[in-house]
């Protein structure tokens, strides 16, 4: 994969990227008033990033950054403690097949060195798409 603009987006507990492109809109939000979707048409979902990816990130109440995804039928909104740098990064290393196969779901893409550590660069859309068809 060549590099592309990526936003830094922290959990509870974690650090992960998102590719720009997968992101159709980011406002900051309190966790009991939801946005309103760009399109009237759409419904909204919202839920939480952290616990998706691992259970035990659950963070408290509070001010998020809602990161917005349209679909088809529904906008979903998954909600990160706080959205940080948007930046090139580097080239996003794929996963390996083995490593691959072993994911409870499909939505990384792969990961990136920032400074010593890999960050792994998640696959927004991917994310949004099962939480509308309410897989998760």
């Amino acid at each position: 994969m060549s590099a592309e603009l990526l936003l830094e987006v922290h959990t509870a507990t974690r650090r992960y990227l998102v590719p720009q492109a997968h992101l159709d809109h980011l406002a900051q939000m309190v966790t009991s008033h939801a946005p309103a979707p760009a399109r009237r048409s759409t419904a909204l979902v919202c839920r939480e990033l952290g616990p998706l990816l691992d259970p035990a990130d659950a963070g408290g109440p509070g001010r998020r950054h809602a990161l917005t995804v349209e679909l088809r039928r529904r906008t979903v909104a998954l909600l990160v403690e706080r959205a940080e740098s948007l930046a090139t990064h580097g080239v996003v290393q794929p996963i390996g097949a083995l490593l691959a196969r072993r994911l409870a779901q499909p939505w990384v893409l792969g990961a990136v060195l920032v400074g010593d550590d890999p960050v792994l660069v998640l696959d927004l859309r991917r994310i949004a798409a099962d939480v509308a068809l309410g897989a998760v």
